[in-house]
């Protein structure tokens, strides 16, 4: 949206990534179809294309692959790395898509768009998420974005057993007699809803 539609804008990337970085995020991950190295066409312009080499060689930009079979171009669909990596590093996606084709497909990645998706704005050359990016009654933009964001309490639903309930720290419902009732992280609270089990293997860079 930096480019207003009109041009493929890297410069609005680098803003986004410093927005991200002046506040102490050390993760971040840029997904770009690999044509964007490509020299620019009268169809697909790009501006300031060499941030798109300074963000590789620091291991922030990742190019999802692309090829021409026949002098037609084959892409892969990027939508999937970037909410693949989100989901299995607990994190927040940085999209103005909703991924609706992705939320269908599949349970476990629509409850976490739902919840870790964070839209923005540029006004002028400033990258600008909003304050509330889960609405009025939602966490602020800081608790969204730490590592265990913490909702507030009219967020969730009383449990309908009360202090009756039988099932621990895993009912999903809230209780106001445990106030330090333990949270899970989102992707392992979603996996506990739909009963997958975890598994434990070398993380994907």
């Amino acid at each position: 949206s930096h480019g207003n539609k009109e041009v493929f804008s890297c410069w609005g990337i680098q803003l986004a990534v410093d927005w991200f970085r002046e506040r102490g995020h050390t993760y971040i991950k840029v997904f770009v179809p690999l044509w964007r190295k490509e020299p620019p066409r009268q169809e697909s312009p790009i501006a300031d294309q060499h941030i798109l080499e300074e963000l590789e060689k620091q291991s922030i930009l990742v190019y999802t692959p692309s090829r021409k079979v026949k002098g037609k171009r084959v892409v892969c669909y990027d939508d999937r790395y970037i909410v693949k990596v989100a989901y299995e590093k607990d994190g927040v996606i940085v999209s103005n898509d909703n991924y609706r084709d992705l939320q269908n497909e599949n349970p476990e990645w629509k409850w976490f768009i739902e919840q870790r998706l964070l839209m923005y704005s540029f006004v002028s050359n400033r990258f600008m998420p909003p304050d509330d990016p889960l609405g009025r009654h939602g966490p602020t933009l800081s608790n969204f974005l730490s590592k265990k964001p913490v909702l507030p309490e009219p967020k969730w639903q009383l449990c309908p057993y009360g202090k009756k309930c039988t099932y621990g720290n895993k009912c999903k419902f809230y209780h106001p007699e445990r106030p330090h009732q333990a949270q899970l992280s989102v992707a392992d609270e979603l996996r506990a809803k739909i009963n997958v089990p975890l598994s434990v293997g070398k993380e994907e860079e």
